[in-house]
């Protein structure tokens, strides 16, 4: 049980350990989301600390880059850089998507593949490379930042796709994430995630009444425009209001974006340069020069989106002519003139297609680098009729924060807010087949092939059937089902695109074929046999659109009923808890023994009254009788009353599919393989720069140090010296010279040579400049020891419980280490510093922490329970003493209460005998007065004096407060605790701090 707790909780840390990225690809740059424990979902950086990054690699030879790497080399050798992939991906080499991007890129070489017609690029006369491959490479790369960004393995993606992407297209990018080993956890559009994005992170408050949003996308290739509603919807499963985004509606233009602009700019700025040089070679033909003016046109377009005019500037552009032209953006709005009108019509097909009305749309979003020009904000203000638009999201990672907190919405590991997400289906999807009808039933053009049955003449055919399953803006992920109940034997279907109406000429050529598969169920009839004693209620084929927008059949089931009788008898389970519960089915015996109970008291009481019992006793015995019956009646009613009960029994059916179109990739071992020796050679490459870094700056920085360290001179003898000079020197001649093509095991044998020349060197002044302080740290754990036994020694023995043989080991251990350092410090004195020590940096840490081991065991060691107890009884006493104590101070300060309080009442008796005395002097005083001075004086004389004769009477003289001598409130004796003693080691740290 342990070792499965311990084995879930390492799998629990393995998963939660691992991050999940999400992959927005775009025709010319890629973002990529990531999403860890603990961390916040965040943008991935490249190795140009850049966060996007462009969808371009670049091979030639033994090298390959990838992103801003590849760009810059691609422009000196546009044919060994590969980009704009998305575009022709799950296409066959006759698509007018593949024709176009050929007239685009005319450097490369664009193949058939000899089994799927798909396109593969002849890189040399013997390599060949498919987009899948290329693509696969790209994720590879994508993992790679992920993983040195996030510190973290990544195995798990979500891949955004156009929403325009077809099933194959879809199929191939499944492929391309298989070959480069990361494992899709979905395929979600652009669409989607962008409204994912907006609900998240600007959280939006959703009500029952939906808030309609419009997303305008413009993007490199193509433009979108999705019509996307939130609100809270009630779950059919909980029942309770969810926070739902619902795709209702998308529109698109495929070939419409700002690539298509930006050749266009292109191309009039090589006008341009050929109006300003007639007489030079003709510059398209140079793809070096074309590949510097579209990066030039690209800048160009991005100043005109905010400025009038620019300049284009490119330095020897051709022939080692510099080039520099103005360019207004009138004139840029000139070239695109027949470009803007095209881009409303994405959007009235949204609102179309997601029947709302314009007034409807509350806001409409920009997202892509196309939606910065001014003149197509223009486009989708009259297309939607708005007065603005908004800006509210990053309209580069917009995308891929969306599909990021899908993924963590999907993974167990995380816990997110609870958004439900329903996006749309962009094509119908129909089911077709062969329906056997009678020949009066058929009519012409439907009729496949025909059988003649001779006995009755009647000729049975078979008529094409259609159905539309999934209707364009169906709501997906959803799983539905076709009911066959006309088969018998083996039968198939297929399942196809439909009506695609909608689409324009151009998007409907874009579909290499109708049909996408057929399904063949076998093993009919030999199921229908063998349950030939039922009915059948038809074959069953589930037929589900998973989140991933791929269409495929989840499974096909026979379905029969068989009739089973619903017997109400009861059971013997029933009978026991009839038995416990005291309930019957038989309310018949129910009646009876209340009508008994109810008798028997009335026998009693006709006894009393001394009536007949033979009457009582023969009406009583009657109606038990009648009632036994009705009971009886009662329950053969019920029985008679119960319908017999359905049974239904499904059968699974053998399914082979078969594709049309583009087939499969089934075995991707080919490309993974090509791919793993292309990333050894990466690997490789990356390991002999490393190597050769390493190398070069030990020969450097040593060098330097030698010449530069006094330090060094004095620890080596002039051989040592010369010796190391030369090899040094030598090292720096092969690496300027001959180095070149060398791999990393060379680089790394001959810096464990050169280092075999320096290290006795640096050995010596490694020892020199950190033997103080380790022999400082020696004498420190002498000084704890010495302390530790200093202490021992003071306490009495009967509080030891150290053994004594454990000190002497302790003891010992002590001065046999001091001895040695003692003395092995004096020889090291005696010796020059280009000697080898013989006090080593090893030998001190290796006693030193022998000596604190077998201190740290006795710190640590365990208090015995006898001596808690002794510790703790000791306590006690202590604690009674203190006790006593504070008793007789509390009976003494009683005591010199009452003292206190007999003076006091002495010193009042006194102080009143006083204060008579002195009131009778005071009056025979006043009397003499009266007759010597005058009347007035007599007056003043005799208030004054009789002032102070009555003032004894009238307010007699204050004795001293009494002092209370209440009882103080007895101070609670904190009660201490007997010693606790931790027997748990404590750290090293802690030990020290202690000692």
């Amino acid at each position: 049980m342990l070792c499965r707790l311990l084995l879930s909780f390492l799998l629990l840390k393995l998963v939660c350990s691992n991050a999940l990225i999400s992959l927005d690809l775009g025709s010319e740059f890629m973002k990529i989301g990531i999403v860890k424990p603990g961390v916040p979902i965040d943008i991935v950086l490249n190795t140009e600390t850049k966060r996007k990054t462009p969808m371009t690699v670049y091979i030639k030879g033994d090298e390959r880059l990838f992103g801003d790497s590849a760009v810059t080399r691609g422009e000196k050798s546009p044919k060994n850089a590969y980009s704009n992939l998305l575009d022709i991906l799950g296409k066959t080499v006759d698509n007018p998507v593949v024709q176009e991007y050929k007239e685009r890129f005319p450097y490369h070489t664009i193949e058939a593949d000899p089994v799927r017609n798909t396109v593969v690029f002849r890189h040399d006369e013997s390599t060949f490379y498919s987009v899948e491959e290329l693509l696969a490479m790209q994720i590879e790369f994508a993992v790679q930042l992920a993983t040195k960004h996030g510190e973290a393995p990544v195995k798990k993606a979500i891949i955004c796709v156009p929403p325009f992407f077809h099933q194959r297209e879809r199929e191939a990018m499944l492929n391309v994430a298989e070959i480069a080993g990361v494992q899709v956890m979905q395929l979600m559009t652009t669409t989607s995630a962008i409204a994912l994005q907006y609900a998240v992170f600007r959280n939006i408050k959703m009500t029952e009444k939906p808030m309609i949003v419009l997303f305008a996308t413009v993007g490199s290739q193509f433009t979108t425009a999705a019509v996307v509603s939130y609100s809270q919807v009630k779950d059919k499963v909980t029942k309770e209001q969810v926070p739902t985004v619902q795709v209702m509606g998308v529109g698109y233009d495929r070939g419409l974006g700002s690539y298509e602009m930006d050749i266009r700019l292109r191309e009039h700025l090589a006008d341009k340069f050929t109006e300003k040089y007639p007489k030079l070679p003709d510059i398209r033909k140079n793809g070096r020069a074309m590949k510097k003016l579209q990066k030039e046109a690209r800048k160009v377009k991005t100043v005109l989106s905010a400025n009038q005019d620019t300049y284009a500037q490119v330095e020897s552009l051709h022939q080692d002519k510099d080039f520099r032209v103005k360019v207004t953006r009138e004139e840029m709005e000139n070239l695109f003139a027949d470009l803007f009108p095209r881009f409303q019509a994405p959007f009235v097909d949204a609102i179309n297609s997601a029947g709302i009305s314009k007034p409807e749309i509350e806001q409409v979003v920009l997202f892509g680098g196309g939606t910065r020009i001014p003149k197509i904000q223009e486009q989708i203000l009259k297309a939607t009729d708005q007065k603005e638009l908004h800006k509210y999201i990053n309209t580069d990672e917009a995308a891929a924060m969306g599909s990021a907190f899908m993924a963590a919405s999907s993974s167990s590991v995380f816990r997110t807010k609870q958004i439900k997400l329903r996006d749309a289906n962009q094509f119908p999807f129909f089911v077709s087949f062969n329906k056997l009808v009678l020949n009066e039933e058929a009519s012409g053009e439907s009729f496949v092939s025909g059988l003649f049955d001779r006995e009755s003449g009647a000729v049975t055919e078979e008529k094409l059937v259609n159905k539309e399953l999934y209707y364009r803006n169906n709501g997906i992920p959803q799983k539905k089902a076709m009911t066959y109940t006309k088969f018998t034997d083996d039968f198939h279907f297929n399942v196809s695109y439909g009506n695609l109406e909608h689409l324009s000429e151009r998007q409907a050529s874009e579909f290499a074929t109708l049909p996408l598969m057929m399904v063949n169920v076998k093993g009919v009839k030999d199921v229908f046999n063998q349950h030939h004693d039922k009915t059948s209620k038809g074959i069953k084929a589930h037929i589900m659109v998973d989140d991933s927008g791929l269409i495929g059949v989840e499974s096909v089931e026979a379905i029969f009923e068989t009739i089973v009788a619903n017997k109400t008898e009861t059971g013997w389970m029933e009978s026991v808890s009839n038995f416990f519960t005291g309930n019957s089915d038989d309310e018949g015996e129910k009646k009876e023994e209340k009508k008994e109970e109810a008798k028997e008291g009335e026998k009693k009481e006709e006894e009393k009254k001394e009536e007949k019992k033979a009457d009582g006793e023969k009406a009583a015995e009657e109606k038990k009788e009648e009632i036994k019956k009705d009971a009886k009646n009662e329950t053969e009613a019920k029985n008679e009353a119960a319908p017999e009960k359905p049974v239904i029994v499904k059968e699974v059916l053998k399914v082979e599919t078969v594709h049309f179109g583009i087939p499969r990739v089934s075995d991707t071992s080919v490309s993974k393989e090509k791919l793993a020796a292309l990333k050894k050679i990466d690997d490789d490459k990356r390991a002999t720069e490393q190597a050769r870094n390493n190398l070069e700056s030990f020969v450097i920085n040593m060098k330097d140090t030698l010449e530069a360290d006094d330090t060094y001179k004095a620890a080596s003898t002039p051989e040592e010296m010369e010796k190391m000079k030369e090899a040094l020197s030598a090292e720096t001649d092969w690496l300027e010279e001959d180095s070149w093509g060398e791999t990393y095991v060379v680089f790394n044998a001959r810096l464990a040579k050169i280092e075999d020349y320096c290290d006795p060197v640096l050995n010596r002044v490694k020892e020199m400049k950190a033997r103080p302080a380790a022999i400082a740290e020696l004498k420190n754990t002498f000084n704890m020891t010495v302390q530790f036994l200093a202490k021992i020694a003071n306490t009495t023995e009967e509080l030891r419980y150290h053994t004594a043989t454990e000190l002497e080991n302790l003891e010992k251990l002590l001065n046999t280490t001091r001895d040695w350092l003692d003395k092995t410090a004096k020889e090291q004195e005696g010796l020059a510093k280009n000697v080898d020590p013989v006090l080593k940096l090893e030998a001190m840490q290796t006693k030193n922490k022998a000596l604190e081991r077998e201190l740290y065991y006795l710190v640590r060691k365990p208090i015995p329970q006898w001596y808690k107890d002794k510790l703790n009884k000791m306590m006690e006493a202590l604690k009674n003493s203190t006790v006593k104590a504070e008793e007789a101070k509390k009976s003494e300060s009683t005591e010199e209460g009452k003292k206190d309080e007999e003076k006091t009442d002495d010193a009042k008796t006194e102080e009143k005998g006083e204060g008579t005395k002195e009131g009778e002097k005071s009056d025979k005083e006043g009397k003499e007065a009266k007759e010597e001075k005058s009347a007035e004086e007599k007056v003043e004389t005799k208030e004054e004096k009789s002032a102070e004769g009555e003032k004894p009477e009238e307010t007699p003289v204050e004795t001293p407060k009494e002092e209370k001598t209440e009882d103080k409130p007895k101070e609670e004796t904190k009660e201490e605790k007997p010693l606790q003693v931790d027997d748990k080691a404590n750290s090293e740290k802690e030990t020290k701090e202690e000692l």
